[in-house]
C-alpha cells in the first residue's frame, strides 16, 4: 500500500512537470505519458547506490547491480532509501533526459520507487 502511495505520488508530480525535473513545451505535454512503461515493461532493479545527486524534492541514484551494470534512476527524495542496497520499481523510462536543474544529461533515465533492498539481497 505504501509503494502505491509513493508511486502515485511521483506520478502526480510528473504530470504537473515537477519542479525543474522534467522540461515541458506546453500545458499538455505530460511527461509521464512520453515516458511511461507499459506493466508488462515495469521491472525491479537490485543494486548498490555509487552516486547520489539531490535536484531539489528529487534525488537521482546511479545503482550497480549485481552484473556490474548502472543505471541512472530518478525518484522523489522523500520516498528514496537511504540505505547503500536498493530496490527500485521502475514505471518509466526516458531514452534521453536532460536535467535542468542539475544542468546534465541521462541517457537513459530510469523513473521509480526506491526502497532499502531485503537483506537476503544484499
Amino acid at each position: 500500500m505504501r509503494r502505491t502511495l509513493l508511486i502515485l505520488s511521483m506520478l502526480s508530480l510528473l504530470a504537473l512537470g515537477g519542479a525543474g525535473w522534467v522540461q515541458t513545451r506546453s500545458p499538455g505535454d505530460n511527461p509521464l505519458s512520453r515516458h511511461a512503461l507499459a506493466p508488462s515493461d515495469q521491472m525491479r532493479l537490485t543494486g548498490f547506490v555509487e552516486e547520489r545527486l539531490p535536484a531539489g524534492s528529487y534525488l537521482y541514484l546511479r545503482v550497480r547491480a549485481p552484473d556490474g551494470s548502472r543505471h541512472w534512476v530518478a525518484t522523489l527524495s522523500t520516498a528514496a532509501s537511504r540505505e547503500s542496497a536498493v530496490q527500485v520499481q521502475v514505471f518509466a523510462r526516458a531514452d534521453d533526459f536532460h536535467s535542468r536543474r542539475l544542468g546534465r544529461d541521462f541517457s537513459p533515465l530510469l523513473f521509480g520507487s526506491v526502497q532499502a533492498a531485503p537483506s537476503a539481497s544484499r
